[in-house]
């Protein structure tokens, strides 16, 4: 409640130095903003003051500007206050006494932006831009965003770009701790659910909810007992008053299962495709680019190699990146060695092995010499030369 307590001083301070005699509806509004700041409804609290400014623009334009700035800042270093004034304690399941939430205060040391697609990466920069201007919208009149659901295969970087964002933003991160919030007693889920989504919106922070699918399901479904159509109601009126000193991120790999009313409550969907060959490419060049240069290898051989990890995730490749270097480390092997050796199955299957000769040589040429395949992979140099020509030949 530490945002309504000072908003409200805020606007009272506004309201004392007014000097003009307030009109009935601003009086109803006053009223409303007080009864919401003791109850702890931080959304009709922002409601409430930006329908006094809309009315006091005219007449007190410093007034206006006082209750703008007041809102906007809260929004966008609220978390700073609270973590200076110190948090309220995270909500804990009745039953298990476990804490239902897990807190990561932002770290620009430790933050990491996913490597994404051109396009994703607009729209992503797009969220975080509007945010960082929200006190241009609101003098606009204006509705912020507020939702984002993440869809995507696991390992393509969701819950990555839900960090980041929190950490740019400057803004705490609550994770839901699933487990410990779904309840086998009837009725216990949804109260619990409740609970941290109330704790989230009054402490202008970043809420993720992992797995979203889990609990917002279609509610069609007959074989719950009413659950979770409770909790899907639940969510549905919680995200529609979902203030806009707050983040609410969802994230799914199963969209199919999702309430269709849901979707409705996100002001934006963005789906993270598996990456592509470029940013395949990009990706192990982040990661290994730099060791194998160190380590007297050409970082050319990252492009057949990036071809080999096709249908595979961002995660899988930062996954073998690390293989690479550890194996590199601990068994005290060549670099190139290393790279083929944590390709699975690349070993022990020959016609994968063709494979990436065939590709390395359309992608290298003459920068790698039939020799060098043939050590690369142990196919014979012969063996080499029929797989290429073979390609060659049906092309």
């Amino acid at each position: 409640m530490l945002f309504n307590k000072y908003f409200c001083f805020a606007v009272y301070e506004c309201i004392i130095h007014k000097t003009k005699k307030l009109k009935p509806t601003e009086k109803k509004i006053i009223i409303d903003l007080i009864h919401a700041g003791l109850i702890g409804e931080t959304k009709r609290v922002e409601l409430a003051a930006l329908s006094l400014a809309r009315s006091v623009k005219n007449d007190s334009p410093e007034m206006f500007d006082n209750i703008k700035n007041t809102l906007s800042s809260y929004s966008l270093t609220g978390g700073a206050n609270i973590r200076s004034a110190g948090t309220s304690p995270i909500p804990i399941d009745g039953d298990s006494k476990l804490e239902m939430a897990i807190i990561y205060e932002p770290d620009a040391e430790l933050n990491v932006l996913p490597i994404l697609p051109a396009n994703l990466m607009d729209r992503v920069n797009g969220f975080i831009d509007e945010r960082n201007k929200i006190d241009i919208l609101i003098e606009n009149n204006i509705k912020p965003s507020t939702s984002l659901l993440l869809i995507g295969q696991p390992g393509t970087g969701k819950t990555m770009l839900a960090k980041h964002i929190a950490s740019v933003l400057n803004k705490n991160l609550i994770v839901l701790d699933l487990s410990s919030s779904m309840s086998s007693l009837m009725g216990k889920t949804g109260s619990n659910l409740k609970r941290v989504l109330q704790y989230a919106k009054q402490s202008a922070s970043v809420l993720l909810f992992d797995e979203f699918d889990a609990i917002a399901k279609k509610r069609d479904d007959n074989t719950d007992l009413g659950e979770i159509k409770r909790v899907v109601n639940i969510l549905l009126m919680e995200l529609e008053d979902w203030p806009i000193s707050s983040i609410f991120i969802a994230t799914t790999n199963h969209p199919e299962l999702l309430d269709k009313a849901i979707w409705r409550r996100f002001d934006h969907t963005l789906n993270f495709p598996m990456p592509e060959k470029d940013l395949r490419l990009t990706i192990l060049e982040d990661e290994l680019k730099d060791f194998l240069i160190l380590n007297g290898t050409s970082a050319d051989i990252l492009k057949p190699i990036s071809e080999m990890f096709e249908g595979k995730s961002a995660a899988d490749l930062c996954k073998y990146a690390n293989n690479v270097k550890r194996r590199f480390i601990l068994r005290d092997e060549k670099p190139l060695n290393s790279l083929f050796n944590e390709i699975e199955d690349f070993q022990n299957d020959k016609k994968l092995r063709a494979k990436f000769c065939v590709i390395a040589k359309d992608l290298l040429g003459s920068a790698l010499t039939m020799r060098e395949l043939s050590e690369l992979t142990g196919l014979s140099i012969s063996g080499v030369n029929h797989h290429i020509s073979k390609t060659k030949n049906h092309e």
